[in-house]
């Protein structure tokens, strides 16, 4: 797998966003489902706000793409901005989406580049919301925007 570089569009999205444990992300899908299910139009995805790996109070939001503004209580919706990214496709286990950050991450400090945060993590294919899957076969795209 390479990195690429890429042009994202801006998104509408519905999230829910929380301080915690990185595990607490499916409690916040499960909700988001529950509150916004026909709208959504795409795979889920997390925003990490943080600059740093965090055990305990990790920064991030839990989000579905949706088709129209809607007004939900307890979700915020908004325009996730556009812009350049890097992009970097994880294959396998959420367990090792360390080495995919490892790679991602000397890649924009070896070409110079400022991350503008979030990062994000969509889950192209991950576990079914029944049976778990294979988490060999997950696909995690990592997208690290360039600052402006």
């Amino acid at each position: 797998m390479k990195i690429e570089e890429k042009t994202l569009e801006p998104l509408l999205i519905a999230g829910i966003r929380t301080r915690g444990k990185y595990s607490e992300c499916d409690k916040l899908f499960s909700t988001l489902g529950r509150r916004v299910g026909r709208h959504i139009s795409g795979p889920g995805m997390n925003l990490y706000y943080d600059e740093e790996y965090r055990e305990e109070d990790a920064d991030f939001e839990s989000c579905f793409p949706i088709r129209k503004p809607i007004d939900v209580e307890g979700v915020d919706i908004r325009e996730l901005p556009g812009g350049r990214c890097l992009s970097y496709l994880h294959h396998g286990p959420y367990e090792t989406l360390c080495e995919s950050y490892e790679k991602i991450f000397d890649h924009s400090q070896s070409i110079g580049m400022q991350i503008k945060y979030p990062i994000r993590e969509i889950y192209i294919k991950g576990p079914g919301m029944i049976f778990r899957g294979n988490p060999k076969k997950y696909i995690t795209e990592i997208q690290f925007l360039f600052k402006d």
